[in-house]
């Protein structure tokens, strides 16, 4: 005889834990094509652009302390 797992207290087979795994993967996977479908659908509005200002200039020596170890580990 093969293995058996305990469960909830009484001994269960192996092969009976396989098949229901298997039929709840299957069952999963069908049933929901069998529901009924929402007839009403509701447009998603697109969310706004993000507006950035171009006037300002990238200043690489902040940015460059800002992202350095020295700033992240000791807070310089």
């Amino acid at each position: 005889m093969g293995a058996a797992y305990t469960v909830l207290g009484t001994k269960v087979p192996a092969h009976w834990i396989s098949i229901a795994t298997i039929g709840a993967a299957v069952g999963g996977a069908v049933i929901p094509s069998y529901l009924p479908k929402s007839t009403e659908s509701t447009p998603v509005k697109a969310p706004e652009p993000i507006k950035v200002e171009k006037s300002e200039e990238l200043d690489v020596e902040k940015l460059l302390k800002y992202v350095s170890i020295e700033n992240f580990l000791f807070g310089f």
